[in-house]
Parts: C-alpha cells; structure tokens; sequence
C-alpha cells in the first residue's frame, strides 16, 4: 500500500506564510506519494522583488543635499538584505548607476539626480543573489524639494516577459527575450534601443510587426564583449495595446 503524503507542520505553515508577498511570481513544486508516480523537478525559485513601498514613508526628515537637484530616497524598512548593495538608475538619464547599501532592518538610502515624471529601476544585490527590479515613477513636490513621491511604472498586466525584466547572459553569446501575449487583442512592438548605447550588445533588427492575441514571440539579444569587467546596459522596447503605448525596460547584465 502506497504511503500517504505527510501533513505540513504548523511550523511549515507559518513559514510559507510568512514567504514574500512581492515576488516576481509564484512557483508552486507538486508531489504525489506512491509507487508509479513521477516527482516533477523543482523549477529555480523566482526572484523577490525589490520592495519600494516603505520608500518616502520615514518618519525622520530626510537631509538637505547641498545640490539641490539631488534627491535623497530612503526607506526604513522593507525587504533589502542587511548589508546588501542597492542599486538604482535613471531610465531617463545617462547617469551612472547609484549604489548605497542596506541596513539592518532592510531598509536602504540613495542619492541621485533625478526630476519629476522620470523612471527608476531599484535593484538590489547580494552575492550571487538578485532581486527582480522594481520601476517607479517619481513625483516631487517641487524641482529642489525633498518631499516626493514612488508609483510603480505602468505595465500592460495581460503581458507576460520571460525570464522576466533582466537578460543574464553569464557566459553565453546570446540571450533570448520572451513575449507572450495574453491580451485580447494584437500588439506592437516597436523602437528598441539602448539606454547607453553599449557596443556589447547586438539588437533585435526588426519589432514592428503585430503580435497577435494568444501568441508569443521571441527576441535575441547578442553579446559580444567590448570591454573587461561588468557590462550593463538597458533595452527599451515600445509596446502598444490599442492607444496606449509603455515603453519597456530590459536590464542587459554580463559579468
């Protein structure tokens, strides 16, 4: 006779409770016990999201930077592992990266160059370990306040990216991006482009053909090294659903 499954601990439970809510998705691993029945191979967990909801929540006034274009972003709390590296760019700008470093309680502190209407990517890195990014548009009260404000960058929620909004090409030559659509009409995609420019990257020639509803497609990133160390860059691609047109991010990331 077949063995039943064993029931979850309490302890179990609490703890799947407890799992992050902001996940870039959810992996569920099935099992069956008995004889004849096969063990599917775990899928590789999805990477925590990077949590920018406690960020211009403190209740300590932020500093007062001497250029006032400078905007201080922190957060008390939230979801950055302590001593993890916080990395944040400006989508809009060619600036470089801004790194500063998580504390004890997950919470975090930049400072960068940035006006209203712009888009951040916040990631953070610990290790070998990454998060998904998280985007936001920011708000300020007025071009040299330190008052603001961080809404998620607007997505299309019937579009699908795998792996998701970072290409990792490790120590391959190409990387593939994937779009499925779920919608319930065509889309477009459109305009891809880099945000540096970076001759390490080799674009995908031709976006502008219709995506029909309920199919996917692919697009191949190229890589070929230009020079020693971290390359990174973004790729934008404009998509359009009906008239409303979002322009995509893509962190191209080789080691």
């Amino acid at each position: 006779m077949p063995l039943p499954c064993p029931p979850r601990s309490s302890r179990d439970r609490r703890a799947l409770a407890s799992s992050w809510l902001l996940s870039a998705g959810v992996w569920l691993l099935a099992s069956a016990c008995g004889p004849g029945v096969a063990t599917p191979m775990p899928e590789p967990p999805a990477a925590v999201a990077f949590d920018i909801s406690g960020a211009g929540k403190d209740a300590y006034p932020a500093k007062q930077p001497e250029d006032t274009r400078v905007l201080v972003i922190s957060a008390a709390t939230g979801n950055v592992p302590d001593g993890a590296s916080v990395r944040v760019t400006n989508l809009d700008t060619i600036d470089p990266v801004v790194a500063g470093v998580g504390n004890t309680q997950g919470g975090f502190e930049v400072d960068l160059i940035v006006t209203g209407g712009q888009e951040l990517r916040f990631e953070w890195v610990n290790g070998a370990e990454r998060s998904a990014p998280a985007d936001a548009i920011v708000s300020r009260a007025s071009p040299t306040a330190q008052l603001y404000e961080l809404n998620l960058a607007p997505r299309f929620e019937c579009l699908q990216l795998s792996p998701g909004f970072v290409l990792d090409f490790g120590a391959q030559a190409q990387a593939t991006l994937g779009v499925e659509n779920a919608c319930d009409e065509a889309i477009e995609l459109s305009n891809p482009r880099t945000r540096l420019a970076l001759a390490d990257f080799g674009l995908p020639a031709e976006l502008a053909q219709a995506l029909p509803a309920g199919e996917s497609r692919q697009l191949t990133v190229n890589f070929a090294r230009a020079a020693a160390g971290l390359r990174e860059d973004v790729l934008f691609i404009d998509i359009t659903l009906a008239a409303t047109t979002i322009r995509y991010p893509i962190t191209l990331h080789a080691e």
